[in-house]
C-alpha cells in the first residue's frame, strides 16, 4: 500500500492549481510564515504541503498537511489541528440558495467530523476544488492504517549508506551493460558521484570491488528493491528521477554528449518508474550543466537556462530539487550546486531554499533568500565574471575532494595489500620491491594530501569567526527554517574562560572559540552557513536584532 506521505504529495495538487505548494519546493518565506502562524516550530521538516489561502501569498492562513494531520487556519482565528486517526467522516457540502430576484448562489464546504463528536468546517478557500479536497481527506483517513510524519527536506547525501551504495551500483551495472566494461571516463563520473554522495571509505572500497568483478553484479531489480527498502517512501520518486539523471549523464559522458541508443534506460524504464516528461527534464538539466563549463556560456545564459528548466519542471509536476538531489553532473554537490545558483539569484526562486537542514546541505537554507533578492532587483554586487567564477570554483572543490578521496582509498587498499602479502610464506624480491615502492608512493601522496588539506583548512577558517558572537548568531537564526543552524554552528565551538582587565579590575569572561580540529569538508560547510545567514553583514545583523525586539 502507498505511504500516506507519498499519497498526499502525489495527489494534493488536484485540490488547487495555484495555491498548493509541495515540499521540498515550498518557498522559504511561505514556509517560515506558516510555521510561525500555525505554531509548528518543531515540525518544519514534516510539512508535506501548504495550501496558501492568502491574497498576497504570505501563507499565514490556509491548510498545512503532514503525514499525521492537517492544520486549518482562518484569518484572525487560532489554528485547528485535525489528526487523521481522530477522523470519523469527511463530507463535501454544496449549499445552493436563490435570492428574491431569482439569482442563484453556491457555497461549498468540507466538513470533517471527529470521533469526539465535534465538526470542523473547511471554508473560504480561494481557488479550491472542494470535491477533490474532500476526496483526498476521505482517502487519507480511510485507506491508510499508519500515519507517520517524515522528514521532507533531505538530499541524497544525507540518506543511508545502503541506499547510496545500491544507487551507485545501478550506475556501475549500466556502465557494464553499455560495452562490457567501466572505462576511465565512466569511472571518473562514478568517482565524482561518490564524492557528491559523501560515501564512507568502506562503502567506496565495496564499490571499487564491485567495479572490478563483473561476475559479481547484482541484478538491477534487486538493487532497485534495495533502494526502495532503504528509502523513505515520500522521497522515492525524487531518488528515482535523480538516479535516471545520473544514468543518462554517465552514458552521455562516454558518448560525445549523445543519449541516443541508451538501451539500458529504455529496457528498464518500468523498474525506474519514470515518465517521458521526467526523463526529458533530466536530459535538459544535464545539457544545461555541461553548458555551464563553456567559455561562451554567459551568466545571463545560465540564469535563463535555469528559469526555463524550472518552468518546464513545474509544468510537468517535477520538483526541481529532485533533479539536483545528488548534485550537478559537472561535479558539484547538491549544496555546491545550490550555492552557485544562489549567486545568480536563482536559489530561492527554484525551490532550493527550503530543501534541507542537515550539515550536508545546511547552506541550502539561507543562501537564496540572502542573495537572491539583490540579484533580482539589480543591486548585484558581483559582476558577471565573478558569479560564474563562483560556480566553477564549486566544480574545482568537488574535483579536489575526489582526488583527496582517491588518495585516502589508495592508502586503504595499500594497507590491505600489504596485510595480504605479509600472510604469504614466500615472497620473491620483485614483489617485495613493488610492495616497498607502493608503500613509499602512498606515504608521500598521503603527506602531500595532508599538507594540501591543512592549507585549505586554514584558508577556509578565514571565513569563520575564531571567537563566535553567540548573540549575533541567535539573532540571525530566528526564522524557523534557520533555527536548526544555531545548534549546528554551536557544535563547532567550545567554551573557554579567559581573564580580562576592565576598569583596572580583573574579571573572568566566558566565550566561544572555534574548535582546533574540524575536518576540512565540514569546515567548508560551516563557512557556507556563515555566508548564508549573513553573519559578516551589518545590515543582516541589524535586521535580525530589530526582528527580535519586535517579535
Amino acid at each position: 500500500m502507498q505511504n500516506i506521505n507519498t499519497f498526499l504529495k502525489d495527489n494534493i495538487k488536484a485540490v488547487s492549481s495555484s495555491n498548493v505548494f509541495i515540499a521540498p519546493s515550498i518557498p522559504e518565506k511561505k514556509l517560515n510564515n506558516a510555521v510561525k502562524s500555525y505554531n509548528l516550530k518543531n515540525g518544519v521538516n514534516a510539512i508535506i504541503a501548504i495550501y496558501d489561502n492568502t491574497l498576497f501569498g504570505s501563507a499565514k492562513e490556509g491548510i498545512v498537511f503532514t503525514g499525521e494531520k492537517i492544520i486549518f487556519k482562518e484569518i484572525f482565528e487560532e489554528p485547528v489541528e485535525l489528526i487523521f486517526t481522530d477522523f470519523e467522516s469527511v463530507k463535501y457540502i454544496e449549499d445552493i440558495s436563490v435570492n428574491d430576484k431569482g439569482k442563484e448562489s453556491k457555497k461549498e464546504y468540507v466538513d470533517i467530523n471527529l470521533k469526539n463528536g465535534t465538526t470542523t468546517r473547511l471554508k473560504g478557500l480561494l481557488d479550491c476544488n472542494y470535491k477533490e479536497l474532500a476526496n483526498l481527506l476521505e482517502q487519507a483517513f480511510s485507506d491508510f492504517e499508519e500515519f507517520e510524519e517524515e522528514n521532507q527536506l533531505v538530499t541524497l547525501a544525507e540518506m543511508s549508506e545502503s541506499l547510496k551504495t545500491a544507487y551507485v551500483k545501478v550506475i556501475i551495472n549500466m556502465a557494464f551493460a553499455d560495452d562490457g566494461e567501466v572505462d576511465k571516463k565512466e569511472f571518473a563520473e562514478i568517482l565524482l558521484l561518490m564524492t557528491r554522495l559523501e560515501l564512507t571509505t568502506d562503502s567506496r572500497f565495496i564499490l571499487r570491488s564491485y567495479i572490478n568483478e563483473e561476475s559479481a553484479q547484482v541484478a538491477l531489480s534487486s538493487l532497485i528493491d534495495d533502494i526502495d527498502n532503504a528509502c523513505v517512501p515520500s522521497h522515492n520518486k525524487a531518488v528515482k528521477i535523480s538516479l535516471v539523471k545520473d544514468l543518462i549523464s554517465t552514458f552521455m559522458s562516454v558518448n560525445d554528449g549523445s543519449d541516443e541508443h541508451f538501451h539500458f534506460l529504455n529496457d528498464n524504464r518500468e523498474l525506474f518508474g519514470v515518465t517521458d516528461d521526467e526523463i526529458d527534464i533530466a536530459k535538459q538539466a544535464i545539457k544545461l550543466d555541461f553548458k555551464m563549463l563553456r567559455e561562451d556560456f554567459t551568466d545571463d545564459d545560465i540564469a535563463e537556462g535555469m528559469k526555463e528548466l524550472g518552468a518546464k519542471a513545474g509544468a510537468v509536476g517535477v520538483p526541481i530539487a529532485a533533479v539536483y538531489l545528488s548534485g550537478s553532473v559537472v561535479g558539484m554537490s547538491a549544496a555546491g550546486m545550490t550555492s552557485g545558483l544562489a549567486t545568480l539569484g536563482l536559489g530561492g526562486a527554484l525551490g532550493f531554499s527550503s530543501m534541507a537542514t542537515g550539515i550536508g546541505v545546511a547552506v541550502l537554507i539561507g543562501v537564496g533568500a540572502y542573495k537572491g533578492i539583490r540579484h533580482f532587483t539589480g543591486s548585484n554586487e558581483l559582476d558577471k565574471t565573478k558569479r560564474r567564477e563562483l560556480m566553477l570554483n564549486e566544480v574545482i572543490k568537488q574535483t579536489q575532494s575526489t582526488l583527496s578521496s582517491l588518495i585516502d582509498d589508495l592508502n586503504y587498499i595499500t594497507v590491505k595489500f600489504n596485510t595480504a602479502l605479509d600472510t604469504q610464506d614466500h615472497q620473491n624480491n620483485k614483489i617485495i620491491k613493488l610492495q616497498q615502492m607502493m608503500t613509499a608512493l602512498t606515504g608521500a601522496a598521503n603527506v602531500l594530501n595532508q599538507k594540501s588539506n591543512k592549507l585549505q583548512n586554514n584558508s577556509i577558517k578565514l571565513h569563520c569567526p575564531v571567537v563566535l558572537d553567540e548573540a549575533k548568531l541567535k539573532s540571525l537564526t530566528q526564522e524557523p527554517t534557520k533555527q536548526p543552524l544555531y545548534p549546528l554552528v554551536m557544535s563547532f565551538y567550545e567554551e573557554e574562560t579567559i581573564t580580562q582587565t576592565r576598569d583596572d579590575k580583573t574579571i573572568e569572561v566566558t566565550r566561544y572559540k572555534i574548535k582546533p580540529t574540524i575536518p576540512t569538508k565540514e569546515l567548508d560547510k560551516l563557512a557556507n552557513i556563515f555566508e548564508a545567514i549573513g553573519y559578516f553583514k551589518a545590515t543582516k545583523v541589524l535586521k535580525g536584532k530589530l526582528s527580535g525586539l519586535l517579535s
